[in-house]
């Protein structure tokens, strides 16, 4: 069964996911004052992605082995089998499956920090000189905790429906709690199409962005004293470029497929599984692959993280299981190796080494006869 198996793929991605979230968290971590904290906000916002993809998986293993049983009954009246699937209150599902408003929230979070990055470009453009000095106002942990609540906010009208029908024994899902089927599909249905068209708005702006920059390059008064490098503006603009293109694609594609799709086939009843795993894996686990191509200092810092300890491995103290060390080699005065170290002369005078020059030796033998 295809759903079998995704549940069963699920925890695998969840944990790339929070790996490659966790890399760039901890790669990021020295650039939280300036324009790419956006990346560190992108990462959180994953993380949690991550570990309700987690949850997810997990509990569609639990439930599918343990808890999807079917119950078969034989009527000898009917030429045919009754099966009941085993269902469950909508209600029910929230405090069960919590990866659904964890869905809910990065979904609007996503979306949210896809704009804000936006703008951020767009107010660099329009105010380059004056935009070092507004930039701390607007982009900060502040705006980012107040991105989170918004997000909460609108995550609520998704559990309408849940709440609503939970004095109503005719409103069952299944018991694997499908977020389509939880949140309700005319909910479903408008959640989706914002899904899929807020990266496109997004990429409208990149695109406004990018004229009003050609614009100003045409005049050297218009592009003089930036507060921002400009392979900076580059790179930050490719970068959330990438991320709202590689978005919307990765929610256009599976559901121009699951239009193409049969009615009744098993694939429409995961529909929503589908799309996000190719957004977890295409936008999220490549992450950090394009991170590393684009941006310059997540390449130094990816560099220095895993360096850190291959440079100066020479080591300093001795233990006691060390082999003795070579003594150094000595030579004679001839140049020849001495293996008895330094060369003494019959006098006394130590003429290796030593460095005392060495003279010409004399020898005198007396004989007495008496």
């Amino acid at each position: 069964m295809l759903e079998d198996l995704l549940y069963e793929v699920l925890p695998v991605v969840g944990f790339a996911m929070m790996a490659c979230t966790i890399l760039i968290l901890i790669v990021m971590r020295k650039n939280t004052k300036d324009s790419l904290i956006f990346c560190y906000f992108f990462a959180i916002s994953d993380l949690f992605s991550g570990i309700g993809t987690l949850i997810d998986g997990f509990y569609g293993v639990v439930v599918t082995i343990y808890g999807s049983t079917i119950e078969v009954k034989l009527n000898f009246s009917l030429p045919y089998l009754i099966v009941y699937f085993q269902t469950i209150s909508p209600f029910d599902c929230l405090s069960r499956a919590i990866n659904i408003p964890i869905f809910l929230i990065t979904d609007y979070l996503h979306l949210l920090l896809l704009a804000a990055f936006a703008l951020d470009r767009l107010i660099q453009i329009l105010f380059p000189v004056s935009y070092g000095k507004i930039f701390p106002y607007f982009v900060n942990w502040k705006v980012f905790i107040l991105l989170v609540f918004v997000s909460a906010g609108l995550s609520v009208q998704g559990l309408a429906f849940p709440i609503e029908s939970r004095f109503n024994t005719s409103v069952r899902v299944m018991s694997q709690c499908r977020f389509d089927e939880v949140v309700g599909e005319e909910y479903y249905l408008r959640h989706i199409l914002t899904i899929q068209w807020g990266p496109i708005v997004c990429i409208g702006a990149l695109f406004l962005t990018i004229v009003l920059y050609c614009i100003r390059q045409t005049k050297h008064k218009w592009s003089y004293n930036w507060s921002e490098e400009t392979s900076t503006t580059k790179q930050l603009f490719a970068t959330i470029f990438i991320r709202c293109f590689l978005s919307g694609l990765s929610v256009h594609v599976p559901l121009l497929l699951i239009a193409r799709t049969a009615e009744g086939h098993e694939l429409i009843s995961i529909k929503d599984h589908i799309i996000r795993l190719s957004y977890w894996i295409v936008v999220i686990i490549f992450q950090p692959l394009w991170h590393l191509l684009i941006l310059s200092s997540f390449q130094s810092n990816v560099y220095s993280l895993f360096n850190r300890y291959s440079e100066n491995t020479q080591r300093k103290w001795q233990s006691a299981n060390d082999p003795p060390e070579e003594a150094p080699a000595h030579y004679d005065r001839h140049g020849s190796p001495n293996p008895f170290g330094s060369w003494y002369s019959m006098t006394g005078n130590i003429t290796g080494e030593a460095g005392l020059p060495v003279g010409n030796e004399r020898s005198v033998s007396f004989y007495y006869q008496d």
